[in-house]
């Protein structure tokens, strides 16, 4: 016990390894030229502020703006309606290629309901963070014959004003079961 009140008064005294700025201020007055009559940089903060760092992107859209699987299930579910315009809107240019990559779901007769299963989207570029995203889908598609097998991808990429995503390329298939 006698040693914690040995001690405590050290505590109190201000005992630190910082230097003391009141010494200090008498040598760097001394050993550095005079910089108070110097105007401060234009990019360097004022007195009592500190200094911006700059903080890292971390999507390629707008905080809050939907992700890329839920892309991907918005725009199936759009294929399902008889205007499709709505499914077009979320491709690039607002349109697909002439040639669509998903054209065989697009052409699907009698169609009655889709269901997409998305996979774990990769980047398929080196930006950090990725401007380019490929999403792996497997599409099962009800027809009045029965049930119809897809799978591949879709590449999505940021809308121009980074609001969301929209559907660069795509690649579907139907598989054989």
């Amino acid at each position: 016990m006698r040693r914690v009140v040995f001690l405590l008064p050290l505590l109190f005294a201000g005992c630190s390894c910082q230097p003391d700025p009141v010494a200090d201020a008498g040598h760097a007055a001394t050993a550095a030229p005079d910089t108070a009559s110097a105007p401060p940089a234009a990019d360097a903060p004022a007195a009592g502020e500190v200094a911006a760092i700059p903080v890292p992107e971390l999507s390629a859209v707008a905080p809050g703006a939907v992700d890329e699987t839920t892309t991907v299930h918005q725009y199936v579910v759009a294929l399902l309606n008889t205007d499709r315009s709505v499914a077009d809107a979320y491709w690039s240019g607002g349109r697909p290629a002439p040639h669509a990559d998903d054209a065989v779901l697009r052409s699907i007769p009698d169609l009655r309901s889709l269901r997409v299963k998305t996979r774990l989207a990769v980047a398929r570029d080196t930006e950090q963070p990725s401007r380019l995203i490929e999403v792996p889908v497997s599409v099962r598609a009800m027809t009045g014959d029965g049930p119809l097998t897809y799978e591949g991808w879709y590449r999505l990429q940021p809308r121009a004003d980074k609001s969301g995503w929209e559907i660069q390329s795509a690649s579907i298939h139907p598989v054989m079961k």
